[in-house]
């Protein structure tokens, strides 16, 4: 456990993010403000940002259980199918659209779908920015770390993040996020060179783990069904609201585009780092649930001072990524939930007061599910898959098609995609292995498919998006 003086950087921390998110709350005027930053975030911030909120604890605790159940496929299969995936993002998708300042995710969906595909887009969105795995990584490292059960250390982080996000909104959570990346950086990487010398490289650990020689395979750790749900949830990066918001926050299209490349490197580099420290921590504590062998490992083996910089670092990479989804929840529930139930027309000041209650709503939602999962990946891949499943494929084929659009195509798609994915969730098939996923996002393509030959086609209307050429 952390000593009381270690714990008292903690609090220094914590009370200089609260600050910095104050000293922007100042210049919070409206939404473009509050939720993009007014677009002036330059290459270095839009970078820091990215990365620290995309690996939060489901980046970095979860990569370690993954590594530790199965071992170096979890890099082989899923790291590199999940950054070859998302390379169209950075060179084509993101850069060539620009949303604008009144448009959000559930609006685009509107302009090609009509209204009632937008509400129920931003509902499902709305519970997808809850982030369940990153309170869950919290629970687990409270736990380890100062011996508080979950609910508690996960209400008091978590009100810390809702403080930062209500006060200092998108300049608050990017320049918090680019102190957090530097401590990311550093407490990641502290851990894996140490203990791999000590336990003797990969001859070593092969010994170590050769009771289980599959895990040193970079296919064999994992089942085919497992690989492909992951390949495929990989792609849930295009319809990531966070993205979105941090290519429309650039200061320009190349400016994104050169930060999402960037962070291509440095993902493909903590992978690595985080699969050896997950099969160092499977080989050293093989009874103990990984995540909790992650800390563990970290707290025993670090001396003091140095250790408080990776709790640091790792809360941090958590609190990173909740700031900005509870940010693009609150976004949702003023613009997308609010203003399409009561069709009315807020001021500015309205919607940035309407954002801030939407986040703390995020929050709360989140803090009473997320510790019913034992995995921080269960609790990812649960609620990721309930908005990949149902929005995939309408926010996808809505952005790259040139087709006919329907409302009752935007509709059969997402509810096709998400009643598969409920079903096969509940009631798993007993005569063989079937990801939920896997068979959702094919029978939501075909139930969009079908229903944009029927109806009134939507195409006409408003463009929801302005193609820009570099």
């Amino acid at each position: 456990m952390l000593t009381l003086w270690e714990n008292g950087l903690i609090i220094i921390c914590a009370l200089i993010f609260v600050g910095i998110g104050y000293y922007f709350s100042k210049n919070v005027k409206d939404m473009e403000s509050y939720y993009l930053g007014n677009r002036s975030l330059p290459w270095s911030l839009i970078v820091g940002t990215l990365v620290a909120s995309w690996y939060g604890g489901v980046g970095t605790v979860g990569s370690v259980e993954y590594a530790a159940i199965y071992g170096i496929s979890a890099w082989a299969v899923w790291s590199i199918a999940a950054h070859i995936g998302r390379m169209p993002l950075a060179l084509w998708v993101g850069p060539k659209i620009h949303i604008r300042t009144d448009i959000t995710v559930p609006d685009l969906l509107e302009s090609f779908y009509g209204k009632h595909v937008a509400l129920l887009g931003a509902v499902l969105m709305f519970i997808y920015c809850a982030q369940l795995g990153e309170i869950t990584a919290m629970g687990i490292i409270g736990e380890v770390a100062w011996g508080i059960d979950k609910q508690t250390i996960g209400l008091i982080l978590v009100s810390i993040v809702v403080i930062l996000t209500v006060l200092g909104g998108f300049m608050g959570v990017a320049v918090t996020d680019m102190i957090l990346f530097f401590c990311m950086v550093f407490g990641l990487t502290m851990i894996m060179p140490q203990q791999f010398e000590k336990i003797g490289g990969f001859v070593g650990l092969t010994e170590a783990l050769k009771d289980t020689p599959q895990l040193m395979h970079p296919t064999k750790g994992m089942s085919m069904m497992k690989a492909l749900m992951l390949i495929v949830y990989s792609f849930g990066a295009y319809s990531d609201p966070t993205f979105y918001q941090r290519f429309s926050a650039a200061n320009s299209p190349k400016v994104g585009r050169r930060a999402l490349l960037t962070c291509f490197s440095l993902w493909i580099c903590f992978d690595i780092v985080l699969v050896m420290t997950g099969l160092i921590v499977r080989a050293t504590y093989p009874d103990m649930p990984p995540a909790a062998g992650y800390i563990t490992l970290v707290l025993s083996s670090l001396p003091k001072g140095i250790r408080v910089l990776f709790i640091i670092g790792i809360l941090g990479s958590i609190i990173s990524t909740l700031d900005s989804y509870y940010l693009a929840a609150g976004a949702t529930l003023a613009n997308d939930i609010y203003g399409r139930i009561t069709k009315k027309e807020s001021t500015q000041k309205q919607l940035v007061t309407f954002t801030r209650i939407g986040v703390v709503v995020a929050a709360t939602m989140g803090l009473s599910v997320a510790f019913k999962f034992e995995n921080v990946y269960d609790a990812c891949l649960f609620v990721g898959s309930i908005w990949m499943g149902s929005a995939f494929v309408p926010i996808v084929g809505a952005l790259l098609g040139n087709g006919r659009r329907t409302e009752l195509g935007g509709l059969l798609g997402m509810l096709g995609g998400g009643f598969t994915f409920g079903y096969f969730k509940m009631f798993p098939l007993k005569e063989f292995e079937l990801e939920p996923l896997v068979i959702a996002i094919p029978v939501s393509f075909i139930a969009w498919f079908i229903g944009n030959k029927i109806g009134k086609d939507l195409n006409t209307n408003n463009e929801a998006v302005t193609i820009k050429e570099n």
